[in-house]
Order: structure tokens, then C-alpha cells, then sequence
């Protein structure tokens, strides 16, 4: 079941996006449980407490400028068909719910890497820049926000494990005031940057796992700034870009969906 949250003005601000039904889709994500599962024992992750600013796990980050000692594991994880049909089902619903703002991070994602051919997305054709594989086994996150996502974008999070999700695992939206029931094998969308968010943990002797999908603010502001750095900028230009966030913010919110647009038979209007 997909459900919106909307605000006083019918501007949808996330969307519980539901999962692909049948049997199949339990079983891919049950596989790509186990797959996360390996990549933590390969990561020398196991049994080992990870205490970082979100919470106590285990994770590895992927995207177009990532790296490290770790690169072969997380090659490994986008490598895998399984992978791939759940971080593009993420990128597909995006698309669904917000086609205006999907165009925006897709046009922004084209550009970096049409700059350099050596780029390479998580997953052809998906629109976001970067993915966090959070290993468990045990994923709850303390209350943050990711101030350095797009301020009016999304961030997609789906759920792996085996939990009982009427009890536990919920995810809380804390500025917003929302508690929601967060299935396993189902992704969600939420305004990561601008709400504080969290998830509740599981019981003793479930697991959960999860896989985010986001794309930094700077990378809009890089290809917005004729792909340099805003150091690199002029001292006019410079002083445009940081005096005119209010018109930046009211050009991003019109990216959203309202409910309105959502109920059209053939969805919102995307100019071309």
C-alpha cells in the first residue's frame, strides 16, 4: 500500500512507495539480505560495534566518487542483478511521485557524467548519485538529518531483514511529528535533509538491514555553477548564488507533486 505525507498547501513531501507484489520480491529481498550479510563478513565488519554519527552499524558507501579498501565489496554489491532490480525500483517510483524533481536529479546526474566519462552510476539509468548499504545486522539510527542532501529532495530507503514491523523498525519523522509503519522489502522517500529523522530498533533476534539511495547538494551547485567549484566562482557570481537561496528553495518546492497531481490520471505536468 502507498501512502503520502502532505502539507497544509497538498505539496507531498514523501511517499511510502509500497514494494512490487508477489512471492518473488520476498525472496530477492531475503537474497539480498544474505548478500548484505556477506559484505559486512567481508568488510571485517562482524561482531564488531560501529559507532558513527547516525547509530551503532555496520555500512559502506557507493557512488561516483567513492573509493577505498572497501571498493571491491561494494563493486561486488553493484554487480548484482538482485541489487540493481531494488535500487531501481527506488529510482522507478521516484519517477511515479515526483517526475518533476526525479527530471532534476537525472538532468544534474547526466551532466557530471557526461563531464567525465569515467564516472559510473550505481545502476544504468537510476537518477541517484549515491547509495549506502547499511549491513546490520541490527540498523537503527539515532535522530539526524543529512544536511548535505538537495534541502527539497528525497531519499529513498528500503528495508531488508525479517522483523515485525507493527512492533518495531517504524521510522519517525521528528519535526513532522509522523511515526510510520515501515515494512520489510518496502522503500519510502522522505526530505532527509529538512527532517529529522530516525528508526525505531528491531527485537532481539531480528534483523534489519537497509539500502539509502541520495544525491549531495553540491553536486546541483557544481553543474549549476557551469561544473566549478563555488571557490572557483567570481566574486559576483559567488554573491549571487548565496543571496538568492530563498528563490532556490521556492524553485525546488515547485518540483514537488502536490495530491492534486497524484490523483490526474496521467500525473503531474513535467515540462519538457
Amino acid at each position: 500500500m502507498c501512502r503520502g505525507m502532505a502539507d497544509s498547501n497538498n505539496v507531498v513531501l514523501g511517499v511510502l512507495a509500497g514494494r512490487p507484489r508477489g512471492v518473488e520480491w520476498d525472496n530477492l529481498v531475503q537474497e539480498v539480505t544474505e548478500v548484505l550479510h556477506e559484505a559486512r563478513r567481508q568488510c571485517g565488519m562482524d561482531g564488531h560495534h560501529h559507532t558513527h554519527r547516525r547509530g551503532t552499524y555496520a555500512s559502506v558507501h557507493a557512488g561516483i566518487s567513492m573509493g577505498g579498501d572497501k571498493q571491491r565489496v561494494i563493486d561486488n554489491l553493484l554487480a548484482d542483478k538482485r541489487v540493481y532490480r531494488i535500487l531501481n525500483f527506488a529510482n522507478s517510483a521516484f519517477q511515479v511521485f515526483a517526475p518533476k524533481l526525479h527530471r532534476y536529479y537525472k538532468a544534474t546526474l547526466d551532466r557530471i557524467c557526461e563531464s567525465d566519462p569515467t564516472l559510473k552510476r550505481n545502476s544504468p539509468g537510476n537518477s541517484f548519485a549515491a547509495a549506502t548499504f547499511n549491513l546490520g545486522p541490527q540498523t537503527f539510527t539515532r535522530p539526524h538529518l543529512d544536511h548535505l542532501n538537495l534541502p527539497w529532495g528525497w531519499c529513498a530507503i528500503t528495508a531488508l531483514g525479517a522483523f515485525n514491523h507493527t512492533r518495531c523498525g517504524q521510522v519517525v519523522l521528528w519535526n513532522l511529528k509522523k511515526i510510520i509503519e515501515f515494512p520489510c522489502a518496502a522503500t519510502i522517500f522522505i526530505p532527509s535533509a529538512v527532517a529529522e529523522h530516525s528508526n525505531l530498533a528491531v527485537d532481539s533476534g531480528e534483523e534489519r538491514l537497509s539500502i539509502t539511495q541520495y544525491t549531495a547538494g553540491a553536486l546541483f551547485r557544481w553543474v549549476e555553477s557551469g561544473n566549478r567549484l563555488l571557490r572557483d566562482l567570481d566574486k559576483a557570481m559567488r554573491a549571487d548564488i548565496e543571496t538568492n537561496g530563498r528563490a532556490r528553495w521556492e524553485i525546488g518546492i515547485a518540483m514537488l507533486s502536490t495530491t492534486l497531481d497524484l490523483l490526474t490520471p496521467f500525473g503531474p505536468s513535467v515540462p519538457q
